[in-house]
């Protein structure tokens, strides 16, 4: 289970790396762009920080032996 956590967890990482460089480079845009591109990318940087949360904050399932 810690290993999808893990896999999951890098490809938020990316997401939330690539949505900080997005706000960067939308920053010369011009401004209904700029104020569009922005709550893209910041609700995008929002939700991958959410379901980082979530993820690691989620309780393993005990495996129940039933022999």
């Amino acid at each position: 289970m810690n290993v999808i956590r893990s896999v999951i967890s890098v490809f938020l990482v990316i997401l939330l790396s690539l949505s900080i460089a997005g706000w960067i480079w939308a920053g010369g845009q011009p401004s209904p762009k700029l104020e569009g591109a922005r709550v893209v990318l910041a609700l995008c940087g929002l939700l991958s920080v959410g379901s980082l949360a979530l993820l690691w904050s989620a309780k393993q399932p005990e495996l129940s032996s039933s022999e």
